[in-house]
């Protein structure tokens, strides 16, 4: 890539494989802060809500049960440090009565 020793180019050919070199820097920082913020949503929520959701999209568990399990993970900060292994299958909820 460095073109300036032995091409011929000179300082020429230095100026522009520096240029070309900060230009791919530029265009990786951009990209990086373009991603990081996905990265961040997704890694973010606890895995017992990730797992739950995960659940109710494979249809395991109706809605009344995601929503009931959902509203106890969030009043509990989501399980993490309860001592909850996330990868079990979450207990069947108790039958409600309509």
């Amino acid at each position: 890539m460095f073109w300036w020793w032995g091409s011929g180019w000179g300082w020429v050919g230095g100026l522009i494989s520096t240029a070309v070199l900060i230009a791919v820097i530029v265009v990786a920082v951009l990209l990086l802060r373009q991603e990081l913020p996905h990265l961040e949503r997704r890694f973010g929520e606890p895995p017992a809500l990730r797992l739950l959701e995960e659940r109710y999209a494979r249809g395991e568990i109706t809605r009344e049960e995601f929503l009931e399990r959902r509203r106890v993970l969030l009043e509990t900060g989501g399980g993490s440090g309860t001592g909850a292994d996330p990868t079990q299958p979450l207990p069947p909820a108790p039958p409600t009565t309509s």
